[in-house]
C-alpha cells in the first residue's frame, strides 16, 4: 500500500534489535501511523490527521508490535509509551523530518500555487487573519490558503500545518520561530457592572484551561467559585461585555468590546498577585520548509498582517 508523502516501504537494518523479523521490509504506513498516535495520544486523533479510519490506526499498530513482538503502547487511558516504543519514537522521528523535507524539495518551484496551510486559534483567524485575506488573495492569487482554527496543537513535522502561530515557543531543534507579536493583560468588567469585594468573576475551561492568564485569574480569586466558564476567549469577552462579570482579557479584544473597562483587582475583590505576565506570540515553521517559496510567502504574509518585533532563532 503506497504512502501519501511518496514512500513506499523502508529497508530495515537486520541487525536492529527493535525487529522480530528483519528480512521482511518494514513498511513507512506502520512507522508514520505509530507516531502519529504516539505524538496526539490517541488512535481517533491520528487517523483525523492521516485521512484514515480508526480500524486502519488499530490495524497498523497490531502489525507493527507483532513485527516489533512486544507491546509498544499502554492503551490506557491514558495512552501511554512503553519503554521500546519511547525508543522507537525517537529512531523514527528524522524519517518523519527527512520525509517533509524530501516533499518540501519537490514542491520548491518558482510558481506559487497550490496549497499552504496555518493553524492558530480561532480568535485570531477571526479578528486578525481573516479581514486581512483579500490582500493575501491579491498577492498571490494562485495559492490556496488553508486556515486551521483550534486550541489543539497542529503538528508541523507531521506536515498537519506548513506555519501556525502560537502562544508557546518551541523546543524543539528542527523548528524555529519568529515572535510576532507580544499580548498584554488585565482585569476588565462592563462599565454597568458594579465594583465591589464580591463581584462575580468567569474564566476559561476546557482546553485553555491551564493557560496562563487563567492560572492568574484562579489564584486572584481563591475561594470563589467562578459565575461562568468558556472554552473561548471571544465567548469570554462577550460574557464581560454582557455585565456577567469581570474577567482577565487580552487588551487587543478589548478593544473591539463596547462599554468596557479596565478595573483595578482590589476594587473587585481580586487577590494581589502582581501584574499579569504578557504572553508572547511565535510564528512557527519546520527547519526543512522555512525555504519553499510558498511558505515564505504565507510567513511574510502574516509578518506584515501582526507586525514584526522579533528575529527567526
Amino acid at each position: 500500500m503506497g504512502c501519501t508523502d511518496g514512500w513506499e516501504r523502508l529497508e530495515w537494518d537486520e541487525r536492529h534489535p527493535f525487529l522480530h523479523d528483519a528480512t521482511e521490509p518494514l513498511e513507512w504506513e506502520l512507522l508514520r501511523t505509530f507516531e502519529a498516535v504516539a505524538r496526539l495520544g490517541s488512535l481517533t486523533a491520528a487517523g483525523r490527521a492521516l485521512g484514515v479510519s480508526q480500524s486502519t490506526v488499530s490495524r497498523h499498530l497490531a502489525r507493527l508490535e507483532q513485527r516489533a513482538g512486544s507491546p509498544l503502547l499502554l492503551r490506557g487511558p491514558p495512552l501511554r509509551l512503553t519503554e521500546r516504543g519511547g525508543a522507537l519514537v525517537a529512531a523514527i522521528q528524522p524519517m518523519i523530518d527527512a520525509a517533509l523535507a524530501a516533499r518540501s524539495a519537490l514542491e520548491d518551484t518558482p510558481e506559487l500555487h497550490g496549497e499552504v496551510t496555518l493553524a492558530t486559534v480561532g480568535e485570531l483567524v477571526r479578528w486578525v487573519l481573516v479581514p486581512r485575506l483579500p490582500e493575501f488573495h491579491r498577492g498571490y492569487p494562485q495559492l490556496r490558503l488553508r486556515l486551521l482554527a483550534s486550541n489543539r496543537v497542529s503538528s508541523l513535522a507531521a506536515g498537519e500545518a506548513d506555519v501556525a502561530l502560537r502562544f508557546a515557543r518551541p523546543d524543539r531543534g528542527e523548528l524555529v520561530a519568529r515572535r510576532v507579536h507580544t499580548e498584554t493583560y488585565a482585569f476588565f468588567a462592563a462599565t454597568g457592572l458594579e465594583a465591589h469585594a464580591e463581584a462575580p468573576w468567569l474564566g476559561l475551561a476546557g482546553s485553555l484551561a491551564d493557560i496562563p492568564e487563567q492560572r492568574f485569574a484562579e489564584r486572584a480569586f481563591a475561594g470563589r467559585a467562578p459565575r461562568l466558564l468558556v472554552e473561548d476567549v471571544e465567548a469570554l469577552g462577550l460574557a464581560v461585555e454582557a455585565g456577567l462579570g469581570v474577567a482577565v482579557l487580552p487588551r487587543s479584544l478589548v478593544g473591539r468590546l463596547t462599554e468596557v473597562a479596565e478595573v483595578e483587582p482590589r476594587k473587585v475583590g481580586a487577590r494581589g498577585e502582581g501584574s499579569i505576565p504578557p504572553r508572547d506570540l511565535w510564528m512557527v515553521v519546520h527547519r526543512s520548509k522555512q525555504r519553499v517559496p510558498r511558505v515564505r510567502a504565507l510567513m511574510r504574509w502574516v509578518e506584515a498582517v501582526m507586525g514584526r518585533t522579533g528575529a527567526v532563532t
